[in-house]
């Protein structure tokens, strides 16, 4: 009896810290928030009776800065997927 008391207590705190292991990974793994940047919208401003040539140059600073947004967000995802490639998958030991 004094024995297999013995044993239960081996296995539950094995259980114990393969449960805190796997708490700790998934931490790890939880996603941060997107940065509000890049889930700011553009707008190009052009209004009724602007000449064309201001409507064209208002609609290619707002593309250009909507394409800026868009690299600053591809590589901060980039970046995060490189940090959980390089993460052992979880379960794994």
């Amino acid at each position: 009896m004094v024995t297999f008391c013995a044993a239960c207590d081996q296995t539950e705190a094995r259980l114990d810290a393969v449960g805190a292991d796997r708490g700790a990974r998934a931490a790890e793994r939880t996603l941060p928030a997107l940065p509000e940047d890049c889930r700011a919208l553009s707008r190009a401003g052009v209004q009724e009776g602007d000449r064309l040539n201001v409507a064209l140059l208002k609609i290619d600073r707002a593309l250009t800065r909507q394409n800026m947004r868009t690299t600053r967000c591809a590589e901060w995802f980039d970046q995060l997927r490189a940090g959980l490639q390089g993460s052992p998958p979880e379960g794994a030991q």
